[in-house]
């Protein structure tokens, strides 16, 4: 009986801590973000003004009435920022929790610079922080449209996140360079060449035929030999004389 009995006690103490919890004014918003190893490119003070800018009367609110859904959504127009949630801590404080977007690539788009990430997710620079990362540009025939990018764009993205992946190869490459053909061009960190890659496909042999070639021909024909190396064909490095 004394079990139970305590049982209950605890229960009703629960619910009208609950009660009054939910009854009492928001105590502040606290942001919480997971930078990894990435560079910050974001604060969480610049996280808390977004949300306080469209929901000025917030710390005015209780915590019964505080729309959670709304200040995730409102905080995931911080473009750094991506997985958002928002809750209210048992303190009474709104608490927005997010992962900080990690670029692979920092895109030069006609007269404007952007990152994107693993996702496909693009974003304007940031004054907080800088990511060295592979740079990509072209010449593109369309508007960029972050809602829907071109084939142009995706290609590039998907060079970016192969050579993200592979530790091997993406060493090897400095900057990526798209021509209104389709074709890819690609320019190394070691030697004076072009790297013609073609199209996006096929990038696990296209890569592993250049590191060969770079292992096996290189050393032999002289690093300063050639002015172009093309990737286009399949099962072949075709290379032009300086």
């Amino acid at each position: 009986m004394l079990i139970v009995l305590s049982a209950v006690v605890l229960a009703v103490l629960v619910l009208v801590a609950n009660v009054v919890r939910s009854r009492s004014q928001v105590k502040g918003i606290e942001v919480m973000i997971r930078y990894g190893d990435t560079p910050q490119l974001v604060e969480q003070q610049a996280v808390k003004d977004t949300v306080l800018q469209r929901m000025p009367n917030l710390l005015q609110l209780s915590v019964k009435n505080v729309d959670c859904q709304r200040v995730a959504a409102i905080a995931r127009r911080v473009p750094y920022l991506a997985n958002v949630s928002a809750s209210v801590s048992v303190g009474g404080k709104v608490v927005v929790r997010a992962d900080q977007r990690r670029p692979i690539m920092r895109l030069y788009y006609g007269n404007r610079e952007f990152y994107m990430d693993s996702d496909g997710a693009i974003f304007p620079p940031s004054t907080t922080g800088y990511c060295d990362v592979l740079v990509a540009g072209g010449n593109f025939t369309e508007p960029l449209r972050r809602d829907s990018l071109n084939a142009q764009t995706v290609a590039l993205w998907k060079v970016a996140s192969f050579l993200d992946g592979e530790n091997e190869y993406g060493p090897l490459i400095d900057q990526i360079f798209i021509e209104r053909d389709g074709d890819i061009m690609m320019v190394p960190k070691v030697g004076d060449q072009i790297v013609e890659l073609g199209s996006a496909d096929d990038l696990d042999a296209k890569f592993s035929n250049l590191l060969t070639f770079y292992r096996k021909g290189m050393p032999r024909a002289g690093w300063d030999t050639y002015s172009r190396i093309s990737l286009k064909f399949k099962g072949q490095v075709v290379c032009k004389k300086k």
